[in-house]
C-alpha cells in the first residue's frame, strides 16, 4: 500500500540539477532508460515548496511536462493532465516546466484561477538543458528515479498511467512508451528556448508582446537605449545577428500594422522610412533586411548587386555570409509571406531548415505533365541569393519537392500583398 503524503511535501521531491559527473546529460539530454538523480530544491510559482528527491517514493510516477504559454497544444493538454492528477492523486505527480520569465508565467496563472498543477520557472534553462526537449509539446515520465517514457501530454491516457505504475522498472522490461512525435514545423519553430543572449532575448520578448497584443513600448524603449557598443559586442555570430534582426523585423511589422493598417497602403514608404530606433540608430525595415541580413545587397537587383560603400556601422552589424533561408523567415505582413516563429541562435540552423522546407512544400507547384515548377515571387525577386535558377532546382531536389531526375522550367507566381497579420506558427 502506498504511503500517503501531502502534495506540497511531495513537490519538494523534485527539480533536477546535476553535479559535474552528470555533465553528459546537459549536452545530450536524458533518454528512455537513463537514471535521473542528483536533485536540487526549486520553488514552484503556485505552491509552497519545490521538489527535492526523486528516488524516495517507490513506485510513484513523476510527470514532467515542458510547456510554453505560447504553445497551443501544450495549453490544450492541461485540463487532461489535471484530470489525471486528480484521479491518481499520490501515485502521480504532474509538474510543469517553462523557461519563460516568472512575470509572464504569473500572468498566465492569474488568468486561471484555481489552477492546481505546480509550475516551475526555469529561466536559466538548468532543468530544460538536462532533458534537451527537441520540440514542444514534450513530456517525460520518471519512476523510481529512471526515465521510462518520452511522449506528449495530450497522448497520455489512464491506461498508460496504470501500465507505468504496475510495470517493474528494469532494463530488460519493455515499458510502454509513446514515441516522441516526429519533428514538424510548429514544434521546431517554437521550442520555447529563450536565448541566453540578452539582446536576442529582448527581440524575442518584443515579438511575443506584438503577438499577444501587449504594449511593446517598454521593449522599444530598451532597444532605443541599448548602447551601440553592446549591440556590436553581443551580436558576435551570424546566428545571433540573424535571430535578433529577424525577430525585430517580424515583431515591428506586426506591432505597427496592428495599430495602423493604413500604413500598408504605401508599402514602399513603410519599408523605406527610418522608423525604428535601436541603439541610437534610425533604421528602416529595408536597412534590416537588405543591409544587415542580406549583407548590403541592393534591394531590387535580383541579388546580383551590392552596395559598394556601406557605412562602418552597417558593416559591423551585418552578417558575414548571406543565408538565403532568411527569405523564408521574414514576414512583411502580406498573405504570401512565410509564417512567423520565435528564432533563437541556439537552434537557428534547424529552425531555418524547417522553415525553408515548410514554405517550399506549401508554395512550390510542380506540373510533371509540362515539366514546369511554379515558385514564390520572393525567389524571383532575390534569385541570386538562391544561386540563380540552377540553385533553386538543386534546393527543390534537396527538399524532395521535385524528383531527382527532372529538369523543369521555372516560373514565378504572383505575390498576394493582401494585409494578413497574426500569421504565427504555434
Amino acid at each position: 500500500m502506498l504511503m500517503k503524503i501531502s502534495f506540497l511535501r511531495l513537490l519538494s521531491l523534485f527539480i533536477l540539477f546535476f553535479f559535474a559527473a552528470d555533465f553528459v546529460f546537459a549536452q545530450n539530454g536524458y533518454k528512455v532508460g537513463d537514471q535521473v538523480q542528483k536533485i536540487a530544491i526549486r520553488k514552484s510559482l503556485n505552491t509552497d515548496q519545490g521538489l527535492t528527491d526523486l528516488n524516495s517514493k517507490k513506485g510513484q510516477l513523476i510527470l514532467l511536462d515542458f510547456f510554453g504559454t505560447w504553445c497551443v497544444p501544450c495549453i490544450k493538454a492541461l485540463p487532461a493532465l489535471t484530470t489525471l492528477q486528480q484521479k491518481y492523486k499520490e501515485q502521480l505527480f504532474v509538474v510543469l516546466i517553462s523557461n519563460e520569465e516568472q512575470t509572464r508565467l504569473q500572468k498566465f496563472l492569474a488568468a486561471r484561477k484555481g489552477f492546481t498543477l505546480p509550475v516551475i520557472a526555469d529561466e536559466d534553462n538548468s532543468i530544460t538543458n538536462l532533458f534537451q526537449p527537441p520540440a514542444y509539446p514534450y513530456t517525460v515520465i520518471i519512476k523510481d528515479g529512471k526515465l521510462i517514457a518520452i511522449t506528449e501530454a495530450a497522448a497520455i491516457t489512464g491506461n498508460d498511467i496504470e501500465n507505468w505504475l504496475t510495470a517493474t522498472v528494469e532494463p530488460e522490461i519493455k515499458i510502454p512508451v509513446t514515441e516522441t512525435p516526429k519533428t514538424n514545423f510548429n514544434e521546431v519553430m517554437n521550442t520555447g528556448y529563450r536565448s541566453a543572449n540578452t539582446l536576442v532575448r529582448l527581440s524575442q520578448d518584443y515579438m511575443y508582446a506584438a503577438k499577444t497584443g501587449e504594449s511593446t513600448i517598454v521593449f522599444e524603449q530598451q532597444l532605443k537605449t541599448t548602447s551601440l557598443t553592446d549591440l556590436k559586442n553581443k551580436l558576435n555570430t551570424d546566428d545571433e545577428k540573424k535571430a535578433f534582426w529577424i525577430n525585430l523585423y517580424n515583431g515591428y511589422v506586426q506591432a505597427t500594422l496592428s495599430k495602423n493598417p493604413d500604413a500598408y497602403k504605401s508599402r514602399s514608404a513603410f519599408f523605406k522610412s527610418k522608423q525604428l530606433q535601436i541603439a541610437g540608430l534610425q533604421l528602416s525595415l529595408d536597412d534590416i533586411e537588405h543591409g544587415f541580413l542580406r549583407r548590403s545587397k541592393i534591394k531590387w537587383s535580383g541579388g546580383y548587386l551590392s552596395n559598394l560603400f556601406p557605412g562602418k556601422t552597417e558593416k559591423e552589424l551585418r552578417v558575414n555570409k548571406l543565408d538565403y533561408r532568411l527569405h523564408f523567415a521574414l514576414n512583411c505582413g502580406a498573405k504570401s509571406c512565410p509564417p512567423i516563429a520565435f528564432y533563437n541562435p541556439e537552434n537557428l540552423n534547424k529552425q531555418l531548415d524547417i522553415a525553408t522546407t515548410a514554405y517550399l512544400t506549401g508554395e512550390a507547384e510542380y506540373d510533371k505533365e509540362i515539366n514546369i515548377v511554379k515558385l514564390s515571387a520572393i525567389m524571383g525577386w532575390f534569385r541570386n541569393d538562391f544561386g540563380g535558377k540552377k540553385g533553386m532546382i538543386r534546393l527543390l531536389k534537396e527538399k524532395a519537392i521535385i524528383p531527382e531526375d527532372v529538369h523543369p522550367k521555372i516560373k514565378f507566381k504572383s505575390y498576394d500583398w493582401t494585409l494578413y497579420l497574426n500569421n504565427y506558427q504555434n
